[in-house]
């Protein structure tokens, strides 16, 4: 009843939810996780952006042209006729080895920003592992309260019967009641527990269920050419560090703004006597370069290279001692399940026995509930424990590297 009564309260939070048709596979609900998460929209956004840099550094300039146009008349003076009009075209140019530099420069953005989307996927896909598996572990303990309190129920009744046929005291109807009432709240504090679980994951992938699919095997990580596989947020680290030595590169061949090459076109006269004249001056701006303008950049790139690395190092640090952990975390969920396992069967025959006696009037009511809780929490962790050990599993995959 009480059961009932919370679900109907909970109802309206749950429709308030926006959430769209169920997901029917594992694959569908981590394309939709993807397509709502706004860090992997944004670093695909940036994609686009490295991309279209390259248009720049495959150009034939260093960058964009410019027009100048001119002329000069004495008219508002003394008016002698001198006329003279002026077209300036502008050109900036590469420096020896700096369209190359900022050609791979470009290249290993590209590589970059690639990894980093797969390793923000690699990323979102744990935490929606984390959410799937939280919700399981909370409706298996919500199944396990109710089965609790419907037990505890039958329970009363019977002993309610049996107080009121003589064959047992008023003291165990209320410590029968106490059971009952122990087991409905434990249904409701499991049952909000699984109402807050479904809501993250709903928020993550905007689906109500979970996939049928949703128990991974286990797998491991491909090799290729008989190397160990590459963790993505290793790669990634990784093309992080190639990007900032591309980048020291493309600052040290650009060790002074571009030159320019201009070419002029003039048209003119000194007075209204003089012939009209045409000049074409061709000449070219080249700019000094200082440690005063080279100093900082070089600096700021060898900044970014120290940073790469410390980073490379870190991950690679992280993702060792991740998948080792995850590697004893199975192992270990294996051996709890096989023992919870051979706690089952031997509560269960206690309580088969227990039941018997008591049926028989040989055995109280109190070393009934013993025996009973003990089998509940036998159950339980058996429950518990095979979800465990399915969740370790998705876990071991996770720190593989492996998406869903």
């Amino acid at each position: 009843m009480y059961i009932a009564i919370l679900r109907k309260a909970l109802l309206p939070i749950l429709l308030a939810t926006p959430l769209l048709a169920d997901a029917q596979t594992l694959h569908e609900v981590v394309n939709a996780a993807y397509a709502r998460d706004p860090r992997l929209l944004a670093a695909e956004a940036k994609g686009e952006e490295v991309r279209a840099g390259r248009l720049q550094a495959d150009a034939l300039l260093a960058g964009p042209p410019a027009l100048a146009i001119g002329q000069r008349t004495d008219r508002p003076l003394d008016n002698a006729g001198k006329r003279e009009f002026e077209v300036e075209l502008s050109a900036p140019l590469w420096l020896p080895g700096q369209r190359g530099a900022q050609q791979a420069l470009v290249s290993a953005e590209e590589a970059e920003n690639e990894l980093e989307v797969a390793a923000l996927r690699l990323e979102l896909a744990g935490e929606l592992r984390e959410a799937i598996w939280t919700v399981r572990l909370a409706e298996g303990e919500r199944q396990l309260a109710v089965d609790r309190a419907d037990t505890a129920r039958k329970l009363e009744a019977e002993v309610a019967r049996r107080v009121s046929a003589g064959d047992l005291a008023r003291s165990d109807l209320l410590l029968a009641q106490g059971e009952r009432l122990a087991g409905e709240q434990a249904a409701l504090e499991a049952e909000n527990r699984t109402v807050q679980a479904r809501r993250r994951y709903a928020l993550l992938t905007g689906f109500a269920a979970l996939p049928v699919d949703v128990d991974e095997p286990r797998r491991e990580a491909d090799s290729q050419a008989g190397a160990a596989p590459i963790h993505p947020r290793i790669d990634a680290a990784r093309r992080a560090l190639a990007r900032a030595h591309a980048k020291l590169q493309a600052v040290q061949a650009e060790s002074r703004d571009a030159p320019e090459l201009t070419v002029q076109y003039q048209r003119g006269r000194d007075d209204f006597d003089s012939p009209t004249r045409d000049n074409v001056r061709v000449g070219i701006r080249i700019p000094f370069g200082t440690d005063a303008r080279n100093r900082p950049l070089v600096a700021a790139a060898n900044t970014e290279i120290v940073k790469a690395d410390a980073d490379l190092r870190v991950a690679e640090a992280t993702v060792a001692a991740e998948l080792n952990e995850a590697r004893a975390a199975l192992a270990n969920a294996e051996r709890a399940s096989a023992l919870a396992e051979q706690r089952h069967v031997a509560a269960a025959e206690n309580l088969k026995l227990t039941r018997k006696g008591f049926d028989l009037g040989e055995l109280p009511l109190a070393q009934l509930l013993r025996a009973q809780a003990q089998a509940q929490e036998a159950e339980s962790a058996r429950t518990l424990q095979k979800t465990a050990l399915a969740q370790a599993v998705a876990r071991l995959n996770q720190a593989q590297g492996l998406l869903p």
